[in-house]
């Protein structure tokens, strides 16, 4: 059952006393391990009965990486919202990619400082669909005009072990610096070469 998900290669599953202990998957690149792991854990609830914690399953992807980019995915704003108080702002960001993925930063609740939040929200939501491997950090953010409009420049930093990469995105500004912060960042996330997934 486990075999004829989507991206498994092949699987083994360790039990104790006739409960599943552990699920131990080999797997190609076209999909991420999140997405993987929790189709076994639908798999596995509908079939069996049997509510698993993600924890008891663990994937090694083979081949490739390259079949799956940064570049192809389809990342979009989901949502942005935030909270404050005289010192600090609080900016939670969602994206949807199937499901949703949101991550909340925290930092001095300052006009010129909402935009670098909400862009480093946007990138550790990217790290949570990704569930390891990359880490991206908000390196500069500028407001800027271009062709008579004001948008919102971001570059970021795409690091992958000891190798590092910058990448710009660039977003209109619709009238709120963060939402527009938010969507340059992930516009720089699309434009990655590098391999996506997670091992």
């Amino acid at each position: 059952m486990i075999s004829q998900v989507k991206g498994v290669l092949s699987a083994q599953v360790v039990c104790e006393n006739q409960n599943i202990a552990e699920i131990h998957v080999l797997a190609d690149h076209s999909r991420t391990p999140k997405q993987i792991v929790r189709d076994i854990e639908s798999a596995v609830l509908i079939k069996l009965g049997a509510s698993l914690d993600h924890k008891q399953i663990s994937v090694v992807q083979l081949g490739e990486a390259s079949k799956f980019s940064l570049s192809g995915l389809p990342l979009e704003l989901e949502r942005i919202s935030c909270s404050s108080s005289s010192e600090e702002i609080e900016i939670t960001v969602a994206i949807n990619l199937g499901d949703e993925f949101a991550a909340t930063v925290t930092g001095p609740n300052s006009r010129p400082y909402r935009p670098r939040l909400a862009a480093e929200a946007a990138l550790r939501s990217v790290e949570q669909f990704l569930g390891g491997g990359s880490r991206f950090i908000a390196a500069d953010v500028q407001k800027i005009r271009i062709a008579g409009q004001e948008a919102i420049a971001v570059v970021i930093s795409h690091c992958m072990g000891q190798v590092e990469e910058i990448l710009p995105g660039i977003a209109l500004n619709r009238g709120d610096d963060m939402e527009a912060a938010a969507r340059a960042a992930l516009d720089a996330v699309r434009r990655s070469s590098w391999p996506g997934s997670r091992v």
